[in-house]
Formats: C-alpha cells, structure tokens, sequence
C-alpha cells in the first residue's frame, strides 16, 4: 500500500509526502513534526499522524487544540479512503491511497561496462550530489505530477496564492530527494533527455531553497517587459548561465553550489558552479569508458541582460 498526503489549500499547497506500508508520518505546525505545515496559527505543533499497516490507512487526532476533521467529521482515529479530505488547522490535505504499489523501474547503480548513461548518472547523484534537489517542469509532461503524488519526497510548488493554484498542473515544483530515492530512479529513466527539470545540490533546508529560487521564476527585460523565466529548463540553462556576469551568477547561485542537468548528448552532464567570477561549466562523460568523450567547445551565446525582480511571483 502507498499513501499520499497532500496539501490542497493554503500558501503550501502542492507540498506532499508518500508513506508506504509500515510507515507513519506526523503532521503539525512545528519541527516536533515530519510533515511541518509553519503559518498556519491553528495548526497545533503536532497534530496529527497518518499510519500505514499492509490493509489499513489510519487518521489519529494527536490532542490538538483545535482538532481533526475527516470529510467534514470530527475524528480522534479513523481508517482513511482514497479521496478523502484531511482539514486540519486552516489547512486542508487530500488523500490518495494505492493498495497495488506503481514502482518505478529498477536502476541498479552500476559502473560496469555496459551500465546505460541513467546508471551512471543515478550512481554519481546518489554518492557525489549531495543533498540533491530537482525542479521540475509539470508542464513537460502529465506523468511528472502522477510521480510526485506517488512519491513520499518532499515537495511543493514555486507558485504561490489564488494564481499558484490555479497554474498547479503546470507549475515548477521543487522536490528533495533523498540518497535511496525510487524517485530519483524513475525521474532520470523517463525523464533524462526530456526537459523534465534541472537538478542542483544545495545544504540548506527546503523552504530556504524554495524562498531563493522563487525570486527568478519572472525577469524583466532590458526593454521593460516582465516576462517569465523558465530556468528550470535544462535548454535555457544551459545556454543562459555561461551569458552571466559574475554579479549575476552571484545573486542566481545564492546557497546553491551546483546546478546540474542533460546536455544536448544524453551521455553527457552539465555541472555549473559559482567560482565567484562567473558559472563554471564542466560536462562530465556517462558513456562507457570505453568510449572516448567528445570534445565541444561551450556555447555561449548572446543573451539579453536581465534584471531579477524584487517580488517573486505569481
């Protein structure tokens, strides 16, 4: 069995976790919690816990203030459907329950001669990229959202209030993920060479990263025109990133140390790093060693300067 909770309303709609058998998490306002839903002043700092056994899913009310209701009944402990809607606090979850596990596909991370660009690469993220987060574009693809809800990462939407809501289909989510990831696996065998997202390592805690990268989701143009910014696509990117000045790179890098993502050559990954003089850009060869890496010299092409907004938006 696979649970999915998920937040539906509220500036942290779109944040989710996956649970599976055996598994519980908690749910409330402060770090005594798993699942930490902060702002929501009556959301009690541990509030409730969703337990998984191999039949049932369980809602227990954990003596909150303000208590927990269950498709709009008051409830101490109760089984959970798939469907169901969680209201606790101001916040409201929904609820999808799987009882016949969709698992992404094996990756055994392996060097051996014949191991396919995806293992190598799933290899070195698990070992060398650490702590690694992906944003990744819902626009590319409808099956980005399905893997998410299936996922027990973190995860939450760059995109925020009535307008956030609105685009959540096709917004940019931010989404941890963790060395052992069945996530990350999945994510790199369906959407490696597809423009699903762009990856980066970073030390700093989620919403910190989530609060930084909100402010380039809209740029403005040396003309004045306001325009958004989709850095999270691995195309634009890498193209745009060997274009900054050093200020620039400064302010887009912040807490980040590396962004990663595909080249144009699927055996190849683009690191960029801040040497405090600019993006330092370094493919790195997935390809058998057997086969000689080719040689390309970086494209950097002219781009229009542009100038981060102050609000992050929407």
């Amino acid at each position: 069995m696979i649970v999915s909770l998920e937040v539906k309303s509220g500036p942290w709609a779109g944040k989710g976790v996956r649970l599976q058998s055996g598994q519980s998490v908690r749910v409330g306002r402060t770090q005594k919690s798993d699942f930490v839903i902060s702002g929501d002043s009556h959301l009690s700092g541990l509030h409730f816990t969703i337990e998984l056994d191999e039949n049932n899913c369980r809602l227990r009310d954990v003596n909150s203030r303000n208590g927990t209701l269950l498709n709009g009944q008051a409830v101490t402990t109760a089984i959970v459907q798939s469907g169901d809607t969680i209201v606790a606090g101001e916040t409201t979850f929904a609820v999808m329950v799987q009882h016949d596990e969709a698992r992404a596909p094996d990756v055994v991370p392996s060097l051996s001669a014949d191991a396919t660009p995806q293992q190598r690469l799933l290899a070195m993220l698990q070992n060398e990229y650490q702590p690694l987060y992906v944003v990744l574009d819902a626009a590319r693809d409808i099956k980005i959202l399905a893997l998410l809800m299936q996922s027990k990462e973190e995860h939450q939407s760059l995109y925020e209030g009535v307008e956030g809501a609105k685009l959540s289909q096709v917004a940019p989510y931010l989404v941890k993920l963790g060395k052992d990831s069945l996530l990350l696996s999945s994510l790199l065998l369906e959407g490696w060479g597809n423009s699903w997202g762009v990856y980066l390592t970073c030390a700093s805690e989620f919403q910190e990263v989530r609060r930084h990268l909100r402010h380039f989701l809209e740029v403005q143009l040396p003309d004045g025109k306001q325009v958004y910014f989709r850095f999270y696509d691995p195309r634009v990117l890498r193209v745009f990133l060997p274009t900054c000045t050093a200020d620039e790179v400064n302010q887009f890098f912040g807490p980040i140390k590396q962004y990663l993502m595909e080249d144009e050559k699927l055996d190849k990954l683009l690191q960029f790093s801040n040497t405090g003089r600019g993006a330092d850009k370094k493919a790195i060869d997935l390809s058998p060693p057997a086969v000689a890496e080719e040689k390309r010299p970086a494209s950097s092409p002219g781009t229009p300067t542009l100038a981060w907004l102050d609000k992050p938006m929407p």
